[in-house]
């Protein structure tokens, strides 16, 4: 049962993660052999202020997400 867990900072839209979910999914089945049914996707949408990149808070990278 694959698990996919994408961590990033919040900013997408649901319409941006709907077509994640479906090309993720479709890879898996294709190249994973995975079962549709099998298979879950979960965003952990993180402010800026709690994300880090080399060193320095997103929130202070004026850039984004």
């Amino acid at each position: 049962m694959p698990h996919v867990q994408i961590t990033w900072v919040a900013g997408r839209s649901a319409e941006q993660k709907r077509k994640i979910t479906q090309r993720v999914t479709q890879a898996l089945v294709e190249d994973g052999r995975a079962k549709l049914e099998n298979i879950h996707v979960t965003f952990h949408d993180l402010p800026a202020t709690d994300y880090a990149e080399a060193g320095v808070m997103v929130a202070d990278q004026q850039r984004a997400p």
